[in-house]
C-alpha cells in the first residue's frame, strides 16, 4: 500500500502545478473521472487524489509513464520512485548499459567535441526553462556556465549524472544526447568507427543500435534504432552434445522447468546454469564443466576435455572442420570474450521416437547443428548441410528442401539468425578455412564483439 500512496502522491505533486479551471481536462485524458470544476477550485490536492485514490498499482505506473513522457524534466522526482518500484523499469536502455557507456565517454575526454558546452548542452535540454539550483541564477543556463565554464569546479560526471540526471533520464533524453554525441557537427569522422562500435556493444544488449540513416554534406548520420533478430524470453537449459540413443528426460520441477536425464544420461549434456543476458562465453561453459567434474579451478586439462568431449558428438567431418578452425582463429585472440559454440543443441524435444510416432514428424528440426548465444535474446544456428538435408541418396527431394526453409523460417520468425554452410564448400579443405574466418569475423563484427 506504501508504494501506492507514494506513486499517488508524487502524480498528484505534478498535476496540481496545472491551472485549476484545466485539471478537470488533463485528468480526463489519463483516463481520470471529470468531476466537477468546482471542486478543482476548492483544492487541486484533494481533486486530483480523489480521483488516483482506488486505482491498482498497474494502472498507477502505466499512468506514471505516461506523465513523465508529457512532462519531462519536472518529472524526474516521479520517475526516480518508478525506478525503485519497478523492477523491469520504464527504460528499454537499462541503468547499467547508460553507465557503461557514459562512463567510457568520460575516459574520451570533450564529450561535446566540436561544439561549446552550452552549444552542446542546449541541443538537449531545454536549459532556459529548467530551474537553477543557485540564487544567483534564474535557470539552468546560468547554472551550468557558472560551475562548468566560469569557475570550472564541476566535473563532467556531477554535470550529466548529478545534475542533468541522464543515467535515470528518459529513453528519448538519453538517445539524443548519444545521437548528438556521433554527429558530424561533433565529432570527427576518423574517431566515428570507435565511438559507434563502443556504444554498439552496450546499447545492443538491450536491442537498440547506431545505423547509418542519413548524409549531411557528405558526412554519415548515424541515428540509434530498435536492432532486429532478437528472441522473446530467457534461456533456461541447454540440452546438447548428444551422442548414440537419445536421452530421456523428464520435467522434474515444472515451476522452476528443472529437468533431468532418467535414462542414457551419459548420452548427453545438459548446462544448467543461469545464462546472464551478455550470452555465453566458452570460458563460463569450461568452468561449468569444471564444476560438473568436481575440478575446483578450470585449466589447460579440463579445457582440452571439454572440446574433446564436444567434437565426439559431431555428426560429419564439415561440422568438425568448422568447429576446430572456430577455436584455431579465434581462442587467443577473444580469449575470455569468446563466445561458445556449442554443438548438436536441442531446439525441440520430442521424447519419442519417429518409429513411436508412426513416422509422423511433430516437431521439425530437433537438433541444431551448433548454437551461439551472444546474449539472451541474440541466438545464432549455423547448420552444416548435407545431402540428407535436400536429397534421398543421389537423388534430389524437393520434399525434403522445402522442409529444411520452412524450419528457417519458423526460427527466423522467432528472432533466430540462421546461417548455412553448404557441403560443397568442404571440398577444398585450404579456401573453407578462410571461408570459415571470414564468417565469423563479420558475426563478430556484426554484434560488436571486438577482438581488442
Amino acid at each position: 500500500m506504501s508504494n501506492i500512496n507514494e506513486l499517488i502522491n508524487a502524480i498528484t505533486s505534478i498535476l496540481i502545478d496545472e491551472k485549476a479551471y484545466d485539471l478537470p481536462n488533463v485528468c480526463l485524458k489519463y483516463g481520470l473521472d471529470y468531476g466537477d470544476e468546482s471542486e478543482a477550485f476548492n483544492s487541486k490536492r484533494v481533486y486530483v487524489q480523489r480521483r488516483l485514490k482506488g486505482k491498482d498499482q498497474i494502472f498507477l505506473l502505466d499512468l506514471a509513464k505516461r506523465v513523465i513522457d508529457d512532462y519531462g524534466s519536472n518529472a524526474n522526482e516521479l520517475l526516480k520512485i518508478i525506478n525503485r518500484l519497478n523492477p523491469n523499469g520504464l527504460f528499454n536502455i537499462s541503468e547499467l548499459t547508460r553507465r557503461n557507456i557514459i562512463k567510457w565517454l568520460y575516459s574520451q575526454g570533450n564529450i561535446e567535441g566540436k561544439l561549446e558546452l552550452m552549444d552542446f548542452l542546449s541541443r538537449i535540454w531545454d536549459l532556459e526553462n529548467m530551474p537553477s539550483t543557485d540564487p544567483r541564477f534564474n535557470d539552468a543556463l546560468g547554472d551550468i556556465w557558472q560551475h562548468m565554464i566560469n569557475n570550472s569546479d564541476w566535473d563532467e560526471k556531477y554535470l550529466y549524472e548529478d545534475y542533468l540526471e541522464l543515467i535515470t533520464a528518459t529513453d528519448e533524453i538519453l538517445i539524443r544526447f548519444l545521437e548528438l554525441v556521433v554527429h558530424p557537427l561533433v565529432r570527427e569522422q576518423l574517431e566515428l568507427k570507435e565511438y559507434i562500435e563502443t556504444m554498439n556493444s552496450h546499447l545492443i544488449k538491450d536491442g537498440f543500435e547506431f545505423v547509418p540513416t542519413d548524409n549531411l554534406s557528405g558526412y554519415t548520420v548515424f541515428t540509434i534504432n530498435k536492432s532486429g533478430g532478437r528472441v522473446k524470453g530467457r534461456a533456461k537449459n541447454l540440452i546438447f552434445a548428444a551422442i548414440g540413443a537419445k536421452p530421456d528426460i523428464i520435467i522434474s520441477d515444472s515451476i522452476n522447468n528443472d529437468i533431468k536425464i532418467v535414462n542414457n544420461q551419459s548420452n548427453c549434456l545438459i548446462y544448467d546454469y543461469p545464462i546472464s543476458n551478455s550470452g555465453l562465453s566458452w570460458l563460463e561453459m569450461v568452468q561449468w564443466w569444471a564444476d560438473t567434474n568436481g575440478v575446483d579451478k578450470i585449466n589447460r586439462e579440463i579445457e582440452v576435455n571439454l572440446y574433446k568431449r564436444l567434437i565426439s558428438s559431431m555428426d560429419s567431418e564439415p561440422e568438425r572442420i568448422v568447429y576446430k578452425n572456430y577455436f584455431h582463429f579465434f581462442r587467443n585472440q577473444l580469449k575470455e570474450k569468446l563466445p561458445a559454440l556449442i554443438p548438436q543443441v536441442y531446439l525441440h524435444y520430442d521424447p519419442y521416437t519417429m518409429k513411436q510416432r508412426v513416422n509422423l514428424k511433430v516437431l521439425p528440426r530437433q537438433r541444431m547443428d551448433f548454437l551461439l548465444l551472444f546474449s539472451n535474446q541474440q541466438r545464432i544456428v549455423i547448420e552444416i548441410d548435407g545431402k540428407q538435408h535436400y536429397s534421398n541418396g543421389d537423388i534430389s527431394s524437393p520434399k525434403l528442401y522445402a522442409g529444411m526453409v520452412n524450419a528457417d523460417r519458423e526460427l527466423k520468425l522467432r528472432g533466430y539468425e540462421v546461417y548455412r554452410f553448404g557441403g560443397y564448400e568442404f571440398l577444398d579443405e585450404e579456401k573453407v578455412k578462410e571461408t570459415i574466418k571470414e564468417f565469423f569475423e563479420r558475426l563478430f563484427s556484426k554484434h560488436c564483439i571486438n577482438f581488442n
